[in-house]
C-alpha cells in the first residue's frame, strides 16, 4: 500500500473510482452499448437482405437479357422471312409484268403483221388494176381497137400471170 501513498493513489478512492467505473459500464452498456449493438445488428442484418436482393437483381438482369437477346433473334428470323417474300413476291410480280409486256407486244406485232398484210392486198389491188389499164391503154395504141371491160380484165390476168412467174 505503501506503494499506492508514494504514487499519490488512495485506496478509497481508487475504490470509489472502480465503482463509480463499474456503475457507468452498466449504465453504458443497458443504455448505450445494448442500443448500438441492436442498430449494428439491424443494419448487418439490412447488408445482408440487400446482398441477397442484389443477387436476385442479377439473376432477373441475365434472364431479361437473355429474353431479349431470343426476342432479337426472333424478331431478325421474322424480318428475314418479310424480307424473302417481299422479293419473291416482287419477283412475282416482275415476271408477271414481263408476261404481260409480252403478250402485248405479240399482240402488237400481230395486228401490225395484219395490217401489213392487209395494205400489201390492197396495194397489191392497185397495182393490178393499174396494171391492167396501163396494159389495155398500150395494146389500145398498138393495135388501134377500143378494148372492152372484159377484155381488159382478161389481159390483165394473164400480164398478172406472166408478171407473178
Amino acid at each position: 500500500m505503501e506503494i499506492l501513498n508514494q504514487f499519490g493513489v488512495k485506496p478509497i478512492l481508487l475504490l470509489a473510482q472502480i465503482v463509480n467505473f463499474i456503475i457507468l459500464l452498466l449504465v453504458l452498456k443497458k443504455f448505450l452499448y445494448k442500443p448500438i449493438l441492436r442498430i449494428l445488428e439491424e443494419r448487418k442484418e439490412k447488408i445482408a437482405e440487400s446482398l441477397k436482393n442484389s443477387e436476385e437483381i442479377e439473376k432477373k438482369l441475365a434472364q431479361i437479357l437473355e429474353s431479349r437477346d431470343k426476342k432479337l433473334e426472333e424478331a431478325a428470323k421474322e424480318s428475314k422471312k418479310i424480307i424473302d417474300e417481299a422479293v419473291v413476291s416482287a419477283n412475282q410480280i416482275i415476271a408477271e409484268s414481263h408476261e404481260k409486256a409480252l403478250e402485248q407486244t405479240q399482240k402488237m406485232i400481230a395486228k401490225s403483221e395484219e395490217q401489213m398484210a392487209l395494205e400489201r392486198d390492197k396495194l397489191h389491188q392497185e397495182i393490178r388494176s393499174e396494171l391492167a389499164d396501163m396494159v389495155a391503154l398500150g395494146l389500145e395504141k398498138t393495135a388501134g381497137k377500143v378494148l372492152t371491160t372484159k377484155d381488159k380484165e382478161e389481159l390483165a390476168k394473164s400480164a398478172l400471170k406472166d408478171f407473178k412467174s
